[in-house]
């Protein structure tokens, strides 16, 4: 099969949107599938042909390069720009596709990063079966869970708001959706934001990715001798909601006076988050490891108990994958696509709806104290959190996605994605 992957944001040795447009292409090309990768070129053209010095890729691995004419990428450190950036090149990619297309048709065009449902693509329409996904962003956070938030947070929640509003009547949006053949979305907020009349073509999807299985199973057995300890990993804004771990972990100084919580990586609230637990009075058990290279990122999986990912609105953590992949289970919401991705087998989905931020910190905190608490249980939910990655390798990932959308679409239930989704609540 002939795949062309639209990857703006496409990257080895990276994280995020750049590792699941790079891993999903190569775990496709292994296949044995001819895949073709579009992508920015004055983003990632250096360090994938850097990369390429080192490393064999599959013979059915190729990269096209495509930029916007007279304007090379402006780096991802500036929000503004960026988006600008990735709209026009969405625009302007069409017509490199359509070149590439008739050259040698393509089986399947898929767009896979970014992962943002009111960022359309524009490469439907063009012969070939068009996939567009997953994507969320459809998800808001609960107005009861905004209380605390930073100046820049209500502003940014609101704008983000009437964006997802707007993305409902948006003709580019519209356009796309009603071009593609196969909608995925990763959240049931975002699923709501797909009109009616698409819905059946729209499935819901885990964007969740793991690297292989990185422990064996016989470590879920290993007697746990030292204090307790739980890790979150990721970008420190305000939305990640880690100001939710952080009352949680105040709530549990009488009942496990020994726990101890590493935050790992670096952004605008760091600040915040140490006022935070310095008003929390837990300063001294909570410690700010910085950014953290992936090789020492996972030495923390490995010598930490669980994973806490309170994120208000992540489509798509990638970083839960790979806490489950080094056994560690996952306490996290039920907003975006986290709660689609853990079970009571791997974790605990603590429920927001109609909670204030300090029944949803008692509720985060009930759920680290029983799993902490219990030996037994937490050995358990480790084997099922190694379980629940193999499920989520890119390769699995790459198997389900032919099968399940690639193909022209089945009658048999079985390729459902996910049972039929209900509209209410």
């Amino acid at each position: 099969m002939r795949v062309l992957i639209s990857a703006y944001a496409c990257e080895p040795d990276a994280g995020s949107e750049m590792a699941k447009g790079w891993n999903f292409a190569h775990a496709l090309a292994l296949q044995g599938h001819d895949v073709t990768v579009l992508t920015c070129g004055s983003h990632h053209r250096h360090a994938i042909e850097r990369y390429c010095i080192d490393h064999r890729l599959p013979g059915q691995l190729s990269f096209a390069w495509h930029d916007v004419p007279g304007r090379a990428g402006p780096g991802y450190k500036t929000a503004e720009k960026i988006r600008q950036h990735y709209y026009m090149w969405q625009v302007t990619a069409r017509k490199v596709v359509a070149r590439l297309n008739a050259e040698q048709p393509f089986d399947v065009i898929h767009h896979l990063t970014w992962t943002v449902l009111r960022w359309p693509s524009f490469l439907g329409g063009l012969g070939p079966r068009f996939v567009f996904g997953p994507v969320g962003g459809g998800e808001a956070t609960p107005w009861r869970l905004r209380r605390g938030f930073p100046g820049r947070g209500w502003k940014f929640e609101i704008q983000r708001d009437l964006l997802n509003i707007f993305s409902r009547f948006d003709p580019m949006v519209l356009h796309c959706l009603s071009k593609a053949d196969a909608i995925l979305v990763t959240d049931r907020a975002t699923f709501r934001h797909v009109p009616v009349w698409w819905h059946a073509k729209t499935s819901l999807v885990a964007d969740i990715y793991a690297p292989s299985v990185a422990v064996p199973h016989s470590q879920a057995d290993t007697e746990i001798s030292r204090a307790p300890s739980i890790l979150f990993a990721g970008r420190l804004e305000y939305w990640k909601g880690v100001q939710l771990a952080l009352g949680a972990v105040a709530r549990l100084q009488t009942d496990i006076p020994d726990l101890s919580f590493t935050i790992a990586g670096e952004g605008p609230e760091e600040g915040y988050l140490r006022k935070i637990a310095s008003e929390l009075g837990i300063a001294k058990r909570v410690k700010f490891t910085g950014k953290v290279p992936y090789s020492e990122l996972r030495r923390l999986y490995m010598t930490h108990d669980l994973f806490v990912f309170p994120s208000l609105h992540d489509s798509a953590a990638q970083v839960i994958g790979e806490a489950m992949a080094h056994g560690l289970p996952v306490v996290c919401l039920d907003l975006g696509g986290s709660g689609l991705a853990i079970d009571p087998d791997c974790g605990i989905v603590v429920s927001t709806k109609g909670q204030d931020a300090r029944s949803v910190e008692q509720q985060f905190a009930a759920a680290i104290a029983r799993i902490i608490s219990d030996k037994g249980r937490l050995a358990g939910l480790k084997k099922g959190a190694l379980v629940r990655a193999a499920s989520f390798t890119h390769q699995q990932r790459a198997d389900r996605m032919v099968e399940q959308f690639y193909k022209p679409p089945s009658l048999d239930p079985a390729f459902l994605a996910v049972p039929p989704v209900s509209l209410k609540g």
